[in-house]
C-alpha cells in the first residue's frame, strides 16, 4: 500500500494550507514587558492648561487599576512640541504579582479611555524604537496633492472604523488649526506711513516671539539658551490683536485696524511627508494580529485610491513582510545545505530526496500545533520552523543509512526495511523526545519572555511530533516505490525492454 501511504501523507500536507489560513500573522506576539504608553490629543487651539486637565482625567482612569506600579506624563514633548498632545508612560507590577496579563489590561484601559470626554486617548505597547508611537499597525497613505490626501483619509478613515477588528484609529493629519489671517489694505497703509515690512516685524514680536540675545549661567552647564521677547498677557483672544499700536514714519501711533482686518480660517498645523510627498499617518491597535489587519486595510484602500496615491505599511507591519522574505531565504538555503550534506554523505542525488520527505512532515506539526495552541505566525515561530529544517532529518538518516547497510549485506529492499525499521524505532523515539521534553518548559512556562519563547518551543514540539510519527511509515513506503523504480530501470538498461518484458 505505498501509494496509498503517500497519497495519504500528501492530503495532510495539503490540508496544512487551512490551518495555515486560519493563523494570525504578526512581526512580535503580544509580549508582557510590564509598562505600556498611553498618547492623548486634544482639539487643535487647545491651550496648556486644558490639556493639563484633560491629562491628569485620563491618569485618575489608568490609576483605578491595581496592576498600575507607577506613571510619569509629558506635555508637547514630541518631535513637533505641539501643547495639545502628550504621553503618559505607564509601569506595570511585577508579572507573578498580578493575574491579568498585559494585553488584557491594555484593552480594558482603550475602553475607559474611550469615554473620556474632549480627548482622544490611544493605549499601546512600548515600541521597539524609542522615539515612535507603539501602535502594531501603522500605515502612510501617500499622495501629490495634500487636500487631496486629507480627503482620501476621511474616507479610509470612516470605512476601517466600522470594522471591529481594527480596533482604535488615530491619524496624524492636522489641517483643522484655527488661525487668524491678516488681511491689509495696502493704500491706506501707505497712506498713514506704515509699510509690510514693519506691521509683519510687529506682529511676529508680539505674537510669535522674537530671539533677541543669548545667555549662559555662571558657573553652568556649557549651554547657551535663547532669550524670546513676546507679549504674553496682552493677547489672550484674537480681539486683542486689534488693540495693537503700530509706530509710522512720523512716529505718530497707528491702531492695527485701521489699516488691517483679520479673519478666522482653519489650517495645517502640520504638514506630514513621506518619501518627498505628502502623507498621512494612521495609527491601530488591532484586536487581531497586525498581519491580518494589514490585509484588511489594503482591501479597503484599493477601492477609493485613485493613481498616483497608494497606502504603505511602516512600523512592525512593514517589517514582518520583510522577515517572511528573510525566513523564506533562511528556509531555501538550510534545505540546500541540507540536501548538498546528505548528497555527500549517502553518495546519492536521490536518496537525499527520500530522507528530506521528513520536512513538509514536519511544517504540518508545526502549523497544527500553533493553531491548537493558538499562537500566531512570527518571527520566532518562523524560527522554530527553520529549526526544524536539520532536526526532523536525522530520523530519516538513522533509518535509510541503516537499511543501505542490510541492503549491501545481500538482503532485498522490503527485507531490509522490514528489518531496520524496528531496530531503529528505539533511537529515533528516543532522540525525538529528547528534543520534545526539553521544549516542555518553554512551551508551559508563564513568567517573564514566556510570550516570545513559546511560539518558538510549540512550532519545534509539534514539528518534532509530527516529524516522528510519520516518518516511521512515509518515509519507508517512499524509499521502497523509489528504490524498486531504480532497480527496474537499471535492469531496462542492462538487459532492455525485451527481457524486462518477458520477466
Amino acid at each position: 500500500q505505498r501509494l496509498l501511504v503517500i497519497f495519504i501523507a500528501g492530503a495532510i500536507v495539503y490540508s496544512s494550507g487551512w490551518f495555515m489560513g486560519q493563523l494570525g500573522k504578526g512581526f512580535m506576539p503580544d509580549e508582557d514587558e510590564g509598562r505600556f504608553i498611553v498618547s492623548i490629543k486634544t482639539p487643535l487651539g487647545s491651550s496648556i492648561d486644558y490639556t493639563i486637565d484633560r491629562l491628569q482625567r485620563v491618569e485618575e482612569i489608568i490609576k483605578q487599576h491595581d496592576e498600575v506600579f507607577g506613571l510619569f506624563s509629558t506635555i508637547g514633548t514630541g518631535d513637533r512640541g505641539q501643547v495639545n498632545q502628550g504621553q503618559i508612560y505607564v509601569s506595570l507590577t511585577p508579572r507573578d504579582q498580578r493575574a491579568l496579563h498585559q494585553k488584557i489590561i491594555l484593552e480594558t484601559v482603550r475602553d475607559e479611555l474611550a469615554s473620556v470626554p474632549g480627548v482622544k486617548a490611544f493605549a499601546a505597547p512600548v515600541p521597539i524604537v524609542g522615539g515612535m508611537r507603539g501602535e502594531p499597525l501603522q500605515f502612510v497613505l501617500k499622495g501629490p496633492n495634500l487636500n487631496k490626501v486629507a480627503e482620501l483619509s476621511d474616507q479610509l478613515t470612516k470605512l476601517l472604523q466600522v470594522i471591529p477588528e481594527i480596533g482604535t484609529l488615530d491619524t496624524d493629519l492636522q489641517l483643522d488649526m484655527p488661525q487668524m489671517v491678516l488681511k491689509l489694505d495696502r493704500e491706506k497703509t501707505r497712506q498713514v506711513g506704515l509699510d509690510t515690512f514693519s506691521i509683519g516685524n510687529a506682529l511676529r514680536v508680539l505674537v510669535g516671539g522674537l530671539d533677541v540675545a543669548k545667555y549662559n549661567d555662571d558657573p553652568g552647564d556649557g549651554e547657551r539658551y535663547d532669550i524670546r521677547l513676546q507679549a504674553t498677557s496682552l493677547l489672550k483672544t484674537p480681539d486683542d490683536l486689534y488693540r495693537i499700536f503700530l509706530r509710522n514714519r512720523s512716529g505718530d501711533l497707528v491702531r492695527l485696524d485701521s489699516v488691517a482686518t483679520l479673519e478666522p480660517k482653519l489650517g495645517a498645523a502640520t504638514i506630514g511627508r513621506y518619501k518627498l510627498q505628502y502623507a498621512a499617518t494612521f495609527f491601530a491597535t488591532p484586536t487581531i494580529p497586525e498581519g491580518d489587519a494589514a490585509e484588511i486595510v489594503m482591501e479597503q484602500a484599493k477601492d477609493i485610491l485613485p493613481t498616483g496615491y497608494q497606502i504603505e505599511l511602516i512600523g512592525r507591519a512593514k517589517e514582518f513582510g520583510k522577515t517572511v522574505g528573510y525566513i523564506m531565504f533562511a528556509f531555501a538555503t538550510g534545505l540546500i545545505l541540507v540536501y548538498m550534506t546528505l548528497a555527500s554523505q549517502f553518495n546519492s542525488f536521490i536518496q537525499p530526496l527520500i530522507v528530506m520527505t521528513a520536512q513538509p512532515l514536519a511544517i504540518i506539526g508545526a502549523i497544527f500545533g500553533l493553531w491548537l495552541g493558538g499562537n500566531s505566525l512570527n518571527i520566532y515561530s518562523m524560527i522554530g520552523m527553520v529549526l526544524l529544517v536539520g532536526l526532523v532529518a536525522k530520523n530519516s538518516i538513522l533509518l535509510i543509512d541503516l537499511t543501505n547497510q542490510l541492503r549491501q549485506q545481500g538482503r532485498s529492499i522490503n527485507e531490509a526495511l522490514l528489518e531496520a525499521c524496528p531496530i531503529r524505532m528505539r533511537p529515533v523515539l528516543m532522540t525525538s523526545l529528547t528534543i520534545i521534553f526539553s521544549m516542555l518548559p518553554a512551551a508551559m512556562a508563564t513568567g517573564a519572555g514566556s510570550d516570545t519563547n513559546r511560539p518558538l518551543a510549540v512550532a519545534v514540539i509539534g514539528g518534532m511530533i509530527s516529524s516522528t510519527l510519520l516518518t516511521l511509515i512515509v518515509v519507508p513506503a517512499v524509499y521502497s516505490l523509489i528504490e524498486h523504480g531504480l532497480v527496474h530501470i537499471d535492469n531496462v538498461q542492462q538487459h532492455g525492454f525485451k527481457s524486462l518484458w518477458t520477466r
